[in-house]
């Protein structure tokens, strides 16, 4: 294990002048130590710039500076989730090379029947990031998916633990619709920070005063899918947070109960999950009857591998933060 190169959690530079060393002059903080290695504080910023920027303008300033430093505390996060990734990956001389990455860019274009600079365009008007900035995080999520992949080869159980069968499917699907004439749906979005249903409670009253927080924000004016976007830990947060119609059995129990007691453009308090906290927002209700197999299998067979995926995910940064020295120092 290497040992940080700095212990005082400062980088700085000394420049000689006429022979001599000048004082020293600070040009970053250290803002954890992850296995001996460092997470700079320019990048903790970088990483946390864009919520700042939709922070209210009005927010009073007891306040701005508790979300300020939530939000630096979730990118800080991020950072040591992804440089522990990192870490593994080099271990296991995972890469992704450019050729590689400009293919997935290229998938990504024709996917969206969109050119080059539309994707720039977009970048800048909804997620405030660079074209450099979209391929250095698809670049990471590549070397993430070469990684689990890996694991998967030499990991039967955490394979086992993401295959989703056709009796899975089967069993879903009456579970949720054989027996149904007629039922009720919701289009929901939600904002999502993970938590181990194991945390400690110290940590799961932060997070929840974290998302009670944020929802004061969204119901004082903060648009929902820009919160979503800039803050929720799922997937669905590139679309705001939006997760499409669920119907009742579909989902955890909890957020199934939240959802389904909402009013269209109404958003829930903290519902607490396997998953973490969430908050959720009902944007349509409808009633139908009982959908044929052959019409949703695919849709609950992908919502039961995402599922799986969240879940399995989850598990193993546990695994790597449990077994991994982090001196937070923000």
């Amino acid at each position: 294990m290497r040992r940080a190169l700095v212990p005082w959690g400062m980088v700085v530079m000394g420049l000689a002048v006429g022979g001599a060393a000048a004082a020293p002059r600070l040009l970053d903080r250290i803002a954890a130590v992850v296995n001996g290695e460092p997470v700079l504080l320019s990048d903790v910023n970088r990483v946390a710039q864009p919520a700042l920027d939709r922070l209210p303008p009005d927010l009073p300033a007891g306040q701005r500076e508790g979300r300020e430093r939530e939000i630096r505390q979730r990118a800080l996060d991020s950072l040591i989730d992804e440089l522990l990734f990192n870490q593994l990956a080099r271990e296991h001389k995972i890469s992704v090379t450019d050729e590689e990455l400009d293919r997935e860019i290229q998938r990504v274009l024709e996917l969206n029947h969109i050119n080059q600079q539309q994707l720039v365009e977009m970048l800048r008007l909804h997620e405030r990031k660079s074209l450099e900035q979209f391929r250095e995080e698809r670049r990471r999520d590549m070397v993430q998916q070469k990684l689990l992949d890996s694991q998967l080869l030499k990991n039967p159980e955490m394979k086992g633990r993401l295959q989703v069968g056709e009796r899975d499917v089967e069993e879903a699907y009456r579970a949720q619709y054989a027996s149904a004439t007629a039922s009720e749906a919701v289009r929901v979005s939600h904002i999502l920070l993970m938590l181990p249903s194991d945390a400690p409670p110290e940590r799961e009253a932060e997070i929840r005063g974290q998302v009670e927080r944020l929802a004061s924000e969204i119901r004082q004016g903060l648009d929902f899918a820009e919160a979503a976007r800039a803050h929720s830990q799922d997937p669905s947060a590139s679309l705001g947070g939006d997760l499409g119609f669920i119907r009742r059995g579909e989902v955890e129990p909890a957020f199934e109960k939240a959802a389904f007691a909402l009013r269209p453009g109404e958003v829930s308090g903290p519902v607490r999950t396997p998953f973490g906290f969430h908050l959720i927002r009902v944007t349509e209700r409808k009633v139908e009857g009982a959908r044929p197999f052959e019409e949703v299998q695919n849709e609950i067979r992908n919502r039961l591998a995402r599922e799986k995926f969240m879940k399995v995910m989850q598990d193993w940064l546990a695994e790597l933060r449990q077994h991994a020295t982090v001196d937070n120092k923000l």
